[in-house]
């Protein structure tokens, strides 16, 4: 039989795939026939609004800076956060996190690539009289030989229905929203650390003020024992100064005691072990003035790192929702091969063993029992929870910068009734005790006002505690410097 020429092998083979195009059309139409469109139900909150307290000053550009603590001029806060920013094991999980979500995004882009593979099979073996070739006189049936293959294989999917760059865009949401994670966890440890260090710092206050207490008892005391040495008082009123230093010497133990566990808190904040807590000196922070954005409820959404990283997750569930509708479609690749296959080794690279094939391969399932469309359901039910999620997360942020803001508001009024609170009570001790050196008033009055200034005392160092920790919380709610677009720039040049 005289072999077909070129020309002709050629054209039968495009009519082959003509044929097989045909067939691919029809199998589409089936495809699509089984797919039922599923709507979404949650619609995401792009705006925030609440009213901000005319007490709180606003300013164009006041929103925190990345380093937004080097504002409190305290150089062992900045060496902490320096150090717990390099040696976090919490920020070092979310870097892996971010690594794994990198991998993930690039298996993805493999699948737009070529693929290319190198095979080599070898066999030695009886071959049956009753298989492939049964006579002897066309093989060598019936006795052992040995055969192999070596080829190049080529395979490339074409991504006709945009299943592949779905799946790419899902990815890469997911690289974002764990990049966004991390900054998350950056401004919980950093606000974490300054909020510990100001409750240091006022920890070191309230023991100032059990000190100048202390000593103004001591000097009580020695009144009282001259007053005694005159017949002018007795020992009840030693004893009860007496009681009162051992009171406020229990006072001062407990804080100590509250001052090393504070320390150890730091130490562990920022990476180390316990044994550094007691390197961690007293504080010297200053305090930062209210100030918050003009442009706070418009720019809010874009400068919370939780938001931005759920706004990513929703993206990626869209990918993966656009990703599982493709599903639906016919699975088109294109194959080749070329190489050598022989029966006998010693013959598999003679030019008359060489082997080729190309075409295309189009897959897709007739029945699979409704996977694909519960598939399809399940992926576009994740978009609903990640919207729902977010909105949640918005109006979590919204109430929380909006009961800082109210909060920041009223402290100055009440630091400010402190102040006038302490004030009196300063000169009615003086007065008090001025009376009872000159014998017009009993000891007792001395103790009751004492109490009061000891009162006002503890409570004006609790409203500076209370002013620095507003503060951190404000720049919390803030999102700490965090930026959505400025992130993601970071994380396109990486």
């Amino acid at each position: 039989m005289t072999p077909a020429p070129s020309s002709l092998r050629h054209r039968i083979a495009r009519r082959h795939l003509q044929t097989l195009s045909i067939a691919s059309a029809a199998a589409l139409l089936a495809a699509c026939a089984g797919f039922h469109p599923v709507e979404q139900n949650a619609k995401q909150i792009d705006a925030v609004s609440f009213a901000q307290p005319s007490a709180i000053g606003q300013a164009v550009a006041t929103w925190p800076t990345d380093e937004w603590w080097l504002a409190y001029q305290d150089m062992q806060l900045n060496q902490l956060m320096q150090h717990a920013l390099e040696n976090s094991p919490t920020l070092a999980a979310a870097q892996a996190r971010i690594a794994r979500a990198q991998a993930s995004a690039n298996l993805s882009r493999a699948a737009e690539l070529p693929q290319v593979g190198v095979g080599i099979d070898a066999s030695y073996g009886r071959q049956s009289e009753n298989y492939l070739i049964p006579h002897p006189p066309l093989g060598p049936a019936g006795q052992y030989i040995s055969q192999g293959q070596a080829a190049v294989n080529f395979g490339y999917e074409l991504d006709v229905w945009g299943k592949n760059a779905a799946l790419i865009r899902a990815a890469d949401a997911q690289v974002k929203a764990a990049s966004f994670d991390r900054d998350a966890a950056r401004l919980a440890l950093t606000t974490s650390i300054a909020r510990a260090y100001a409750q240091l710092a006022a920890q070191f206050e309230m023991r100032d003020v059990l000190d100048a207490t202390q000593q103004q008892r001591r000097d009580i005391h020695k009144l009282i024992d001259q007053r005694v040495a005159n017949g002018l008082d007795t020992k009840v009123e030693v004893k009860q100064a007496e009681t009162n230093e051992a009171a406020l010497r229990i006072e001062q133990e407990q804080l100590a005691t509250a001052i090393k566990v504070t320390r150890l808190q730091l130490a562990v904040l920022a990476g180390d072990m316990p044994s550094a807590a007691e390197s961690i000196k007293r504080p010297t922070m200053y305090g930062a003035s209210f100030t918050v954005p003009a442009n706070l409820p418009l720019d809010l959404l874009g400068r919370r790192p939780e938001l931005a990283a759920q706004r990513a997750r929703i993206a990626a569930a869209i990918g993966d929702k656009e990703a599982a509708r493709a599903q639906f479609y016919p699975n088109i690749n294109l194959n080749a091969l070329i190489g050598f296959q022989a029966i006998g080794l010693g013959q598999l690279f003679n030019a008359g063993s060489q082997i080729s094939s190309v075409g295309p391969a189009v897959r897709l399932p007739l029945f699979d029992g409704g996977r694909l469309q519960a598939n399809y359901a399940a992926k576009a039910s994740d978009i609903d929870a990640a919207v729902a999620q977010y909105n949640q997360s918005v109006l979590s942020a919204a109430q929380d910068v909006a009961e800082q803001l109210t909060r920041a508001a009223d402290l100055a009024r009440e630091e400010a009734a402190t102040r006038e609170a302490l004030a009196a009570a300063e000169e009615a001790h003086r007065l008090a005790t001025l009376r009872y050196k000159g014998g017009l008033s009993p000891y007792l009055t001395v103790l009751t006002v004492e109490t009061q200034l000891l009162a006002q005392r503890r409570a004006l160092a609790s409203l500076k505690a209370r002013r620095d920790d507003l503060q951190i919380a404000l720049i919390r709610a803030l999102g700490g410097g965090f930026a959505e677009t400025s992130a993601a720039q970071a994380l396109a040049q990486h």
